[in-house]
């Protein structure tokens, strides 16, 4: 995000690209652009595979990860979603929902194709499937 970037002087501006705020993780996550669709989203993929609805799940999580959760495949298996949210946002400022969907399909594959992906996560990410 550029508040870190303009830190280390690799940007000019601490502002974001698409209005005037300060382009924080926050900002970029839940306020700007596609940011919200996304984690609308990736909200949903927790939901289904936590069999919880999508309103319980909070609005920090990708920001402050301090959670636990039982088992650990599960709670590996939520990380490496929140993780891979917060990567395509770092990655792209104009993340599409499509362009989304699509990066983590392909990253599910790669995961699962061997068999120390299968053992680190188990079955969970096979309900993000279900679309």
């Amino acid at each position: 995000m550029n508040v870190r970037l303009h830190r280390i002087n690799m940007v000019p501006s601490d502002t974001c690209r698409g209005c005037t705020a300060t382009d924080t993780p926050e900002h970029r996550l839940l306020a700007c652009g596609e940011g919200r669709t996304l984690w609308q989203y990736t909200k949903t993929l927790l939901a289904r595979m936590m069999r919880t609805i999508a309103a319980r799940i909070p609005d920090d999580w990708p920001l402050r990860p301090h959670f636990n959760i039982w088992p650990p495949k599960k709670h590996r298996a939520v990380l490496w979603l929140i993780a891979n949210v917060i990567f395509r946002m770092q990655q792209q400022t104009n993340l599409t929902l499509y362009a989304y969907m699509d990066f983590l399909h392909r990253s599910i594959w790669k995961l699962m194709r061997y068999k120390s992906g299968r053992i680190l996560v188990g079955n969970y990410l096979s309900v993000l499937d279900m679309n």
